[in-house]
């Protein structure tokens, strides 16, 4: 169904297109380091490579890794088909003109003469010609409308006058003092009128008649004129995001096939992961064997006597400095060496 691309009235403003448009990392065996983790160290390819985890890597951890590629590959060739489908279906070009193109320009409010409707005849024609969309251009009295607001007048007026979703109505009410205006076109033309030349012909159009309201037929020329200029165009408003789109898709076709491509060629067996080793290697060396307790236990030596020692008697631990028996009990160190 046909939908409004804009309108504007003489108490100054424009309203755009109303189209609406539908516009956690595992770190288990990553390359740095989470708290809890260990690092392992394995060699591809005479590399040495390390990862970090809280256990080592297993044939069971190689076997989910290639069922994950996998699924990554499938779901990036979906993603792929998705989006450049879409950017496809975005490359503007012309609408077949497999309907009747007569030319509709109705002035029942009389604000056109007549070199006026043949000078918006031949610009509509042109229209024609390079995007394949029709316009149609009607006037009226404001009583005509029923009571109704423009834009439900002007849908209206389209149903029950084309048989398609090709053209592209606009509809002026009223006279130079005070005046509105419509447009309605079909959503077939979408395949090269974007809603970036909605929106352009709604500004260009509703600037011409602030601007000129006397000359009404050359300000809807002029605002047609410079949306067929523009037409299949890129730009970066518009047209430019279809591009991206496909390029995008195809990104994700590219990776797709890579992925799908590595988890056929690869072997879970034969990931050097599996023969990882915990780096830095940790050793446990033997605790030293406690002494007997009524063996005395000698202190660090420095570089002329011991730090602290223990009294062999009375248990006392003291610096002996150039003592030659215990402060506590007076026992002779002589005695116990």
């Amino acid at each position: 169904m046909p939908h409004s691309s804009g309108g504007g009235s003489s108490h100054g403003g424009s309203h755009g297109s109303s189209r609406s448009r539908s516009k956690p990392a595992d770190m288990r065996f990553g390359r740095r380091y989470y708290p809890g983790a260990k690092r392992f160290r394995y060699f591809r390819n005479g590399t040495e490579e390390y990862y970090y985890s809280e256990r080592p890597y297993t044939l069971k951890d190689a076997k989910k890794a290639k069922t994950k590629s996998f699924f990554s590959g499938l779901l990036s060739a979906i993603m792929g088909i998705f989006f450049a489908f879409a950017g496809l279906l975005g490359i503007p070009h012309k609408v077949k003109t497999n309907y009747d193109t007569e030319i509709l320009i109705r002035d029942t409010a009389q604000v056109l003469s007549t070199a006026e409707e043949m000078e918006m005849s031949d610009a509509f024609s042109a229209f024609l010609d390079k995007t394949g969309v029709m316009p149609a251009f009607y006037t009226i009295n404001p009583a005509e409308k029923q009571g109704k607001s423009l834009e439900s007048y002007a849908y209206d007026l389209y149903v029950n006058t084309f048989d398609d979703e090709k053209h592209w109505l606009v509809v002026y009410c009223g006279n130079a003092g005070s005046w509105e205006w419509e447009g309605m076109i079909g959503d077939d033309c979408g395949s090269m009128i974007k809603e970036d030349l909605e929106n352009e012909l709604t500004k260009r159009l509703q600037r011409n008649l602030e601007n000129d309201p006397q000359h009404v037929a050359a300000g809807v020329i002029d605002a047609f004129n410079t949306v067929r200029a523009n037409a299949g165009k890129f730009s970066f408003k518009g047209l430019d995001g279809y591009a991206l789109t496909l390029l995008f898709g195809a990104l994700c076709l590219y990776a797709a096939v890579k992925k799908f491509s590595g988890a056929l060629k690869t072997d879970p067996a034969a990931d050097p992961r599996i023969n990882s080793e915990l780096w830095p290697e940790t050793k446990s060396t033997p605790e030293p064997e406690p002494k007997p307790a009524d063996e005395p236990q000698p202190a660090p030596e420095s570089a002329s006597h011991p730090q602290i020692i223990k009294c062999d008697h009375c248990g006392a631990e003291f610096n002996p400095g150039d003592r030659t028996d215990c402060p506590y009990c007076g026992a002779s160190l002589e005695s116990w060496e």
